[in-house]
């Protein structure tokens, strides 16, 4: 073979080794450009991810801001309920101010009268609290009239015409002790809803040898005075109930219960007198008048 069939030959090859070469070429150029494409949506649908997060964030933010608006308008709408449910007992309680509550009062099993309890009401009155001239505006049973054939009397709701026949009611009270019969205020369910709640707490500070009281539904106590530098002179921070409230002392007395199930507060204390009652429906008060030694 000649020199010029040898170049002729090469000349072949390397034009076949060209054209391989552009079409890999080719190929290759077309996967880039294929690969860029996809780049391409994949960098404009994380763009659009993104910005989707970025609003998500934002609403996030929009809302949580919202909420805790809405969280402290609630807690205000809240706290206004609880002062007008308050207001509201308190008022409950205010109309309540010349009436009192008497528990153990026997019943005629069958129809007794507004007229005939009233009457029994002003015989415990005139016989037992020697108060003969007390004027009553009414005087009714309360709850279901079933109860009157059971063996424990429905209470009986008293209202007094006068508040100051009211409180001789009260102060009279202790002449009570050992008949059943028990005085009590007159309070609103809530109040003495509130005041049951503390009753045990109340019961620990007396057995601590504490003073403690009720003043309307909040409970008082303190540290007990000297009896023997204060048995002659009230002391001058005795508590006294605003707006027509008053109650029953707390000197160390003993909790008891009588038929009725509900906690009776009574006194064996010398040197005060004290009202006889259960503790759900009075206040603790320190009562002025002392025996005279």
């Amino acid at each position: 073979m000649d020199l010029d069939a040898v170049k002729v030959l090469l000349e072949s090859q390397e034009r076949t080794f060209r054209s391989a070469l552009e079409l890999v070429v080719e190929q290759w150029k077309e996967r880039i450009r294929l690969a860029e494409g996809k780049m391409t949506d994949l960098t404009k649908s994380l763009e659009f991810s993104q910005a989707e997060i970025l609003d998500l964030k934002n609403n996030e933010k929009v809302l949580q801001k919202l909420n805790k608006e809405k969280q402290v308008a609630v807690e205000e709408l809240q706290s206004r309920v609880a002062e007008l449910n308050h207001q509201l007992n308190y008022q409950e309680d205010y109309t309540r101010r010349n009436n009192l509550r008497i528990s153990g009062l026997k019943e005629q099993p069958i129809g007794e009268t507004w007229e005939q309890t009233a009457v029994n009401v002003s015989k415990i009155l005139e016989d037992k609290l020697q108060l003969p001239s007390v004027n009553l505006e009414r005087a009714h049973r309360v709850g279901p009239a079933a109860a009157a054939a059971s063996s424990h009397p429905r209470a009986v709701v008293v209202r007094f015409r006068n508040f100051s026949d009211r409180e001789a009611a009260i102060r009279n009270a202790s002449k009570l002790k050992g008949t059943g019969i028990y005085i009590n205020e007159d309070l609103c369910p809530a109040s003495l809803k509130i005041k049951k709640k503390q009753f045990l707490l109340m019961k620990k500070a007396r057995e601590d040898g504490k003073i403690a009281f009720f003043r309307h539904t909040r409970l008082i106590i303190r540290e007990r005075i000297d009896q023997r530098s204060s048995s002659s002179v009230p002391a001058a921070d005795s508590p006294h109930v605003g707006a027509g409230f008053s109650g029953w002392v707390a000197h160390g007395d003993s909790t008891v219960r009588p038929p009725d199930g509900t906690e009776r507060v009574s006194s064996e204390t010398t040197g005060d007198r004290r009202v006889s009652g259960d503790s759900t429906g009075c206040q603790q008060r320190v009562l002025r008048d002392r025996k005279k030694t």
